[in-house]
């Protein structure tokens, strides 16, 4: 049997992280260049395919650049080097099952995805490469990562997703269900989830999970975290598993979501097959509108604070509000700025509301259109977001498609990690 990949889907996986490795990390322990007794130094054996020691630490380097930290303790170094260990054992496996059906990427196209992601990056392929070199990662290591990617990409879709089964009964029953749930309060969640293949390993893991969890809760990119170190297929979009009511979780997760706040990163959740951690993106209500999807589109002025503008949030307040909620605001806002002082000025497009400062969200959906927010602190000075259109979507249940699609993509996601779990089990690891 032959199995076909999709390529397109992981062109944007690493773009990203590579953009937050590049601007955080400058290397603590990186060398820039390997010497050759790391080379031919083994550290594991996967069903008779070599992990050499370089690996490891060109591996280690990666998780270290895309978790956005600048000092990395000796406990820290530790579960990271434990975690890339964990990946190059994965990837060799990915790679492995991908060969037995004709899955695995040629060199040509593994190039073809790094130029992708250089041009992604708005670079060209031999600035991407330089740039990677200058934190001590090799290219080759980028490159095998995203053939890890690809192959597993090809074992899901080709072997895994035939083996999901979705009726048009449950389709149509999930629909039922979603009417008689209207109004009641769904959840959007993003994960990461680090599978336990051997519970003798299972404190080890939740040590290294709770050292993840810390870094989230110092304003470390959940995303770019999930994509490093999640072992779920999400990993892929950020850990993002979408909306979901409590009652589509495993109880452990669902205690946790419920006592949570939005925007809150969870302690590690403890289950069966691993261990969790989740964060509470945003709540809303079964069919009914979620503010956060009104389309709003914004203009803003804005004032520096500095030494010749010793004015309070408050004084300009009172001196300007009263220009600023008036209708005509949009369409004279250069003008304004230009009589206000005003240091900048400019066109944000269409956002949606949900991008919006959450404080502002009640002022926006009351004021009229043309009209000014009041000025609120933001990048070290003082905006206004001027109101110059408002769409409200119209809600709807979904159609038939797009919920198969939806449970399809759930059942594979798990159908996967069980597979991938199953394929550990019975490898052949030969730590040395």
């Amino acid at each position: 049997m032959t199995i076909k990949f999709d390529q397109k889907n992981y062109l944007k996986i690493l773009a990203h992280v590579i953009c937050l490795m590049f601007f955080f990390y400058k290397p603590a322990f990186a060398q820039t260049q390997s010497n050759l007794q790391d080379v031919q130094q083994i550290v594991a054996i996967v069903n008779d395919e070599v992990i050499s020691l370089f690996d490891l630490k060109q591996r280690a380097l990666m998780l270290i650049a895309t978790s956005g930290q600048r000092q990395v303790t000796p406990e820290q170094q530790r579960f990271i080097q434990s975690q890339a260990m964990d990946a190059l054992i994965d990837d060799k496996l990915k790679i492995q099952e991908a060969s037995e059906y004709n899955a695995t990427a040629g060199q040509g196209e593994l190039d073809q995805a790094f130029n992708n992601y250089a041009r992604q990056l708005n670079l060209d392929p031999d600035e991407l490469e330089k740039q990677l070199n200058e934190t001590g990662i090799e290219k080759q290591t980028l490159i095998t990562q995203i053939a890890a990617s690809m192959a597993w990409s090809g074992v899901v879709q080709g072997l895994l997703q035939p083996l999901v089964n979705v009726t048009d009964d449950e389709v149509q029953n999930l629909i039922d269900k979603m009417e008689r749930d209207k109004g009641k309060l769904q959840y959007k969640i993003s994960e990461i989830f680090i599978l336990v293949t051997d519970n003798a390993r299972r404190a080890e893991t939740l040590e290294t999970a709770k050292l993840i969890s810390d870094q989230l809760n110092q304003d470390v990119s959940f995303e770019a975290v999930a994509r490093q170190f999640s072992q779920s297929s999400t990993a892929a979009v950020g850990g993002d598993l979408g909306w979901v009511m409590t009652d589509e979780l495993p109880a452990e997760l669902k205690e946790a979501i419920l006592n949570m706040e939005i925007g809150q990163v969870s302690e590690p959740i403890e289950t069966e097959d691993g261990i969790y951690i989740v964060k509470l993106n945003d709540t809303s209500r079964i069919l009914e509108l979620n503010k956060n999807d009104i389309a709003v589109n914004l203009r803003f002025i804005f004032f520096d604070q500095n030494e010749d503008n010793s004015q309070t949030l408050e004084e300009l307040n009172n001196q300007f509000y009263s220009s600023l909620s008036q209708t005509d605001t949009c369409e004279r806002y250069e003008e304004k700025a230009a009589e206000f002082g005003a240091s900048d000025y400019g066109d944000v497009g269409s956002i949606k509301l949900g991008a919006v400062p959450r404080q502002l969200h009640e002022e926006m959906l009351s004021m009229e259109i043309g009209a000014g927010t009041k000025l609120f602190e933001d990048d070290g000075g003082y905006r206004s977001l001027i109101l110059c259109a408002k769409e409200i979507p119209e809600v709807t249940l979904p159609d038939f498609e797009t919920v198969l699609e939806n449970l399809t993509q759930t059942r594979l996601q798990l159908v996967a990690r069980r597979h991938l779990r199953d394929l550990r089990r019975d490898a052949i690891i030969d730590y040395r």
